[in-house]
């Protein structure tokens, strides 16, 4: 038997046994991070958001994952403000690889927020978003779009490569759905359902991922 294991359609179930991950209900990490108060926005800001639910619900039955990134996810991550010049910056579309206790970990990750080189790569992950189309559309679970099980595997390889003992973030969308989750240790914890569609959790995504921020300037 080879000593390298590989994780090569990422189903979420596969990467909790494989990786020996303990799936935990009552995270105080994750209760931090989600439960943060809404404050206000910009009218402009406010103007952007009133026209996500429509412009999702009138064109979303027809989008790709691309598609579903830029027309939507792109918006709400724009009017969060989750950059920090020289400390923070949203990176897209990047390849992630390495191993973590013999076992072979490769994605390609949607979304991470990372700190950034001087030549603008990514340097430490913090963060990691994936993301699918709307449920009519979602392949089962068990192949290369398990798009929780991606974000997990990036989130575990990311944990190795930091090492320094501070909790991953991340967050899976699948459609309007967002699930938020933290890794910490071999612990793996995620929020309920937030519904992009409407506005109390669009609000609430957005200043969830206001306190990201704030939670990973902390440590740096």
């Amino acid at each position: 038997m080879e000593k390298t294991k590989r994780l090569n359609h990422y189903s979420i179930e596969d990467v909790i046994e494989i990786c020996n991950m303990t799936v935990v209900k009552d995270c105080i990490y994750l209760a931090q991070w989600v439960n943060t108060p809404i404050e206000n926005l910009s009218a402009a800001q406010l103007e952007i958001l009133h026209e996500l639910p429509d412009e999702y619900n009138e064109n979303a039955i027809g989008w790709n994952e691309e598609e579903l990134k830029m027309l939507f996810i792109s918006p709400i991550f724009r009017i969060a403000n989750v950059n920090e010049r020289g400390k923070l910056r949203t990176f897209f579309e990047r390849s992630l690889s390495g191993k973590v206790n013999d076992i072979q970990i490769s994605v390609v990750v949607d979304c991470m927020i990372a700190t950034p080189t001087k030549a603008a790569r990514p340097a430490s992950p913090y963060f990691f978003l994936q993301d699918g189309p709307s449920s009519r559309y979602k392949r089962t679970k068990g192949d290369t779009h398990d798009a929780e099980g991606q974000m997990l595997a990036a989130m575990i390889l990311a944990q190795d490569m930091n090492h320094d003992g501070y909790p991953l973030y991340g967050c899976w969308v699948q459609g309007k759905n967002w699930y938020f989750t933290v890794l910490n240790g071999v612990e793996y914890c995620v929020s309920r359902q937030f519904d992009a569609t409407r506005e109390p959790d669009l609000l609430q995504i957005i200043f969830i991922l206001r306190k990201l921020k704030a939670l990973i300037l902390a440590r740096l």
